[in-house]
């Protein structure tokens, strides 16, 4: 497991086509996944892999973590939450994670996951009036 961690590390290192984005650590049982499984609807995100069965508890983590930070919950399904955080001076930025698996692949426990954060472009909420 450890090796795994490591290994995880020194290829998100490795990685400088992919910014990670808040300077999010690898979290126990992520994996660095640069190239975002190939997952088209993950393109542009900062990704890890787990397996399918880890990808609950690693979610749960990266969503802890930011809410450690900060970010709110705005919105989500199943496989997908809109996270905003007020900036200073008004407005508000917003991040995506993204939760899939590969469907080219028959689904086990062992299949891989990924878990993409994307930034979102655009201010989100619009600064009130107390903020102007």
């Amino acid at each position: 497991m450890m090796i795994a961690i490591l290994t995880g590390a020194v290829l998100a290192l490795s990685a400088p086509d992919q910014a990670t984005p808040l300077d999010l650590p690898l979290l126990a049982g992520a994996v660095a996944a640069p190239d975002c499984g190939n997952q088209p609807v993950l393109a542009g995100a900062w990704c890890i892999s787990a397996p399918m069965s880890a990808m609950d508890g690693v979610v749960r983590a990266y969503r802890a973590e930011l809410q450690g930070r900060g970010w709110l919950e705005a919105d989500g399904s199943q496989n997908r939450a809109l996270l905003v955080r007020r900036k200073d001076g008004g407005g508000c930025e917003a991040i995506q994670m993204l939760a899939v698996r590969d469907t080219r692949e028959p689904s086990t426990a062992d299949s891989i996951g990924y878990l993409g954060i994307l930034p979102m472009p655009g201010d989100l909420c619009h600064a009130s009036a107390g903020d102007q």
